[in-house]
């Protein structure tokens, strides 16, 4: 039997993987988007009736770290998740780290899996890309799901920034950080509300290209990343970590924003920037957005 299986995986790994316990099998496709080629995995039934498109953080990071939210695939519901353009497995663009290219890439991962209305995940500077897809598509969204969402006015972005030196100050002085940080694994013990919280795999996996960040927010400068946001008429479950490094300036921008969504805020306790210290209440409000919003 064991030697059965292995012969059927073997046979059909090149499109899909063979997946053990209740994780769901997935597809990787190689998704064309202008001057960049994108890794793209689906989670699930590639034709599922309805679909989730998770937006990773950085500017910079590759997706690994979202492997978890493949627990919500299946029951009618596909995840999707891709490398973002100069991270992980996707090409690096010649040019182009502005908004327009982050929105048209994601327009090109929409229409190669085929979800005509979707749900979108973002989390950290994912939220920000997803929210201005938003603006930009409306048409084809069901809902937005945002975790640790990036903030979209100046004034936040320098009160956030702030309780992030803060944070990574005091850890310095306790010790728990280095205090010549060269890395992401260096930093990102700040990031979590117990800065001893043991990281699972899929985050350790994580990569980071340092360029992609620097000419992304250099792109970005001078941009009204909130314009036409409190136009925004969808539902939005906004998640925030009641730990997170940033503080709660971005939860309070957010709310400000989006005066025209139907938005519901949820603060998790003890934890931080990431949803991997709090999996239990993270997925079960996720899930039930999902079964309230579900619609078609």
């Amino acid at each position: 039997m064991r030697r059965g299986i292995a012969i059927l995986c073997a046979l059909a790994f090149a499109v899909m993987a063979c997946t053990r316990g209740s994780k769901a099998a997935f597809k990787e496709l190689e998704v064309p988007a202008g001057e960049v080629t994108l890794h793209v995995r689906i989670a699930g039934q590639a034709d599922a009736p309805a679909m989730l498109i998770a937006l990773h953080g950085g500017p910079g990071n590759s997706s690994d770290y979202m492997r978890s939210l493949e627990a919500l695939a299946g029951n009618g519901l596909a995840v999707v998740t891709y490398d973002q353009r100069g991270t992980g497995r996707s090409s690096e663009p010649s040019a182009g780290y502005g908004m327009a290219s982050y929105i048209a890439d994601l327009e090109a991962v929409r229409q190669a899996v085929g979800a005509e209305r979707f749900h979108l995940f973002g989390h950290s500077w994912g939220g920000i890309l997803g929210l201005r897809y938003a603006e930009a598509y409306p048409e084809h969204l069901r809902s937005l799901i945002l975790m640790g969402s990036g903030v979209l006015t100046p004034e936040a972005a320098q009160q956030g920034q702030a309780n992030k030196a803060r944070r990574v100050a005091l850890l310095q002085e306790q010790g728990l950080l280095p205090q010549d940080i060269q890395s992401l694994s260096d930093i990102l013990p700040a990031y979590f509300s117990d800065p001893r919280f043991e990281m699972p795999g899929e985050l350790k996996n994580m990569s980071y290209n340092p360029e992609v960040e620097q000419m992304t927010w250099a792109a970005l400068a001078g941009d009204d990343l909130a314009a036409g946001l409190d136009q925004l008429q969808l539902p939005v479950l906004l998640l925030w970590g009641v730990d997170d490094l940033f503080g709660t300036a971005y939860v309070e921008s957010t709310q400000r924003t989006l005066t025209g969504a139907d938005l519901e805020i949820v603060l998790l306790e003890n934890c931080g920037h990431y949803w991997h210290e709090c999996p239990d209440a993270f997925f079960e409000h996720v899930r039930v957005f999902l079964e309230r919003v579900a619609v078609d």
